[in-house]
């Protein structure tokens, strides 16, 4: 059995094999040897690499590929492509000034560019990328018209959902998945782009149909040092879509002039405050669902769903004015809204008789946990409190801890500081960081179990009180020390209720 499943294996990646002409095609690159006439397949991860294949030494933040073109060549890689000339090695090596985007290039032309074979929505800004992508995929599903996501939540064919390390994955995953739709018969990709991808050249040689920006708040400055380099390579999306394609902006935000002043293709707005192509009726309501009319030139779109809060306002603009620049009928937009409960991880009430109304939210930065303690603000009943238990990512922008702690003080009766993904840092020194925000005055519960913590918080509420659980969402892991442990706050929750 193990023999008939190798042979098959191999029989595969002799199928797959490429013309190295064609793997190089539009990357320059200088050469030290004979270059090999084919290529079976390319890696960026020497423990992947196989005789046969084309390996691609990327420079990480942690780890650089360079140290392990020996490895890479051990297990019988054809040749490599670097950045730098090493010495005495046995296979033909093509160095190339950036070998992220060299790689990014040779994927593409390695899938013969699965992108030319689809109508790809890119979405970027700090906030609202998922929930936008998850409002397009239900719009394309009303259409009856076949459809992909990429993002957070991972990715979909249809109604198929696979995993995904990565809001965006590398170079090569992201030409496979893509290539996968194409056999599928996608016709429309709704795609998360973050900053990390489009600094990192992961998403370079995709063709997008149309772009989306949501909103700039602070995130990730541990790696772009400043918001200005944050916005710099969230705004390289709209140099990525066709000419013939359209950029949606979010006129409200602050930096929408440096993204509206980017790329060439029809640029159209939507905004709350102000005059846009796409806006909501004046007597729109959204405090608990939201109802009103998209009004867009001398044409409206009623709107009844039962997600609610200001920000799903904004979230609800930028997919129903993508979908309309992708020619979707508005009675299709409509008819989508109206059947969505809820948005996987995005604002999720779990509710039971005899508890409170219980929320659980990605929301991880200062903006999003503003946005989503406000929506949450509005609902509480007259004698019914806020209760918040949120914690900080570790290995993340430390910066914005204290800003976080005081975005939940600021909108939360009684809050509780715990644990989010420590990863390598310690819980309690994380802890500490964030509660420098509260005021000295500020009563808070500072717990590091963070099961217990969701236990306390609810064991401690009234029935007419709004639990909030913050940071992880749709997570269902949680990442200590390099490992990531089962753990959902949706299951802790419903488990709770079940043990009542």
């Amino acid at each position: 059995m193990i023999q008939i499943a190798e042979l098959s294996l191999n029989q595969e990646r002799i199928n797959l094999t490429k013309r190295i002409e064609k793997i190089l095609e539009n990357i320059d690159f200088t050469l030290q040897g004979i270059l090999p006439e084919r290529i079976k397949s390319i890696k960026n991860n020497s423990r992947e690499v196989r005789e046969g294949d084309l390996f691609f030494a990327i420079r990480g933040n942690q780890v650089d590929g360079h140290d392990y073109i020996h490895q890479a060549v051990m297990n019988r890689a054809s040749a490599i492509i670097a950045e730098k000339y090493t010495e005495n090695l046995s296979v033909p090596q093509i160095i190339v000034r950036n070998s992220r985007a060299a790689l990014s290039t040779a994927a593409a032309n390695y899938f013969d560019y699965p992108s030319k074979y689809l109508n790809i929505i890119g979405v970027t800004g700090t906030n609202g990328k998922t929930t936008t992508v998850y409002l397009l995929s239900q719009i394309f599903k009303s259409a009856n018209i076949s459809r992909g996501t990429i993002g957070t939540l991972g990715y979909s064919i249809n109604d198929q959902f696979y995993t995904l390390n990565l809001t965006t994955p590398d170079s090569i995953q992201v030409q496979e998945i893509l290539t996968k739709m194409v056999a599928e018969n996608v016709e429309f990709v709704a795609m998360e782009v973050s900053a990390h991808a489009l600094s990192m050249n992961r998403v370079d040689d995709i063709e997008f149909s149309g772009g989306i920006f949501t909103n700039i708040s602070q995130d990730h400055l541990d790696f772009y040092g400043d918001i200005d380099h944050y916005v710099a390579a969230k705004k390289r999306l709209f140099d990525l879509v066709k000419p013939d394609g359209y950029r949606l902006s979010n006129l409200d935000d602050g930096y929408a002039p440096v993204f509206n002043s980017t790329g060439n293709s029809a640029l159209y707005t939507y905004a709350l405050n102000q005059k846009a192509d796409f806006n909501w009726s004046s007597d729109s309501k959204y405090k608990t669902g939201i109802s009103g009319n998209i009004l867009f030139g001398d044409n409206q779109i009623p709107i009844s769903t039962k997600l609610s809060g200001k920000f799903n306002l904004c979230n609800i603009l930028a997919a129903t004015g993508s979908a309309l620049c992708s020619g979707i009928n508005a009675n299709f937009i409509t008819d989508a809204l109206n059947q969505i409960q809820y948005v996987p991880g995005r604002l999720q009430e779990i509710s039971s008789p005899g508890f409170p109304r219980i929320f659980v939210d990605y929301a991880h930065t200062p903006d999003a946990i503003v946005n989503v303690l406000t929506a949450l603000h509005d609902i509480v009943p007259v004698d019914g409190r806020l209760i918040t238990v949120f914690g900080c990512g570790g290995n993340r922008d430390k910066t914005k801890r204290p800003l976080m702690a005081k975005a939940a003080a600021s909108l939360s009766d009684i809050i509780i500081v715990t644990t989010d993904n420590p990863r390598q840092e310690e819980p309690e020194a994380i802890i500490d960081d964030a509660i420098i925000g509260f005021t000295p005055d500020q009563v808070y519960e500072k717990i590091i179990d963070r099961k217990q913590a969701i236990e306390y918080a609810i064991k401690n509420a009234k029935p007419k009180d709004i639990v909030a659980i913050l940071g992880k969402g749709h997570e269902d892991y949680q990442e200590i020390k390099g490992v990531k442990h089962p753990f959902s706050d949706v299951l802790i929750v419903n488990e709770l209720m079940e043990n009542k």
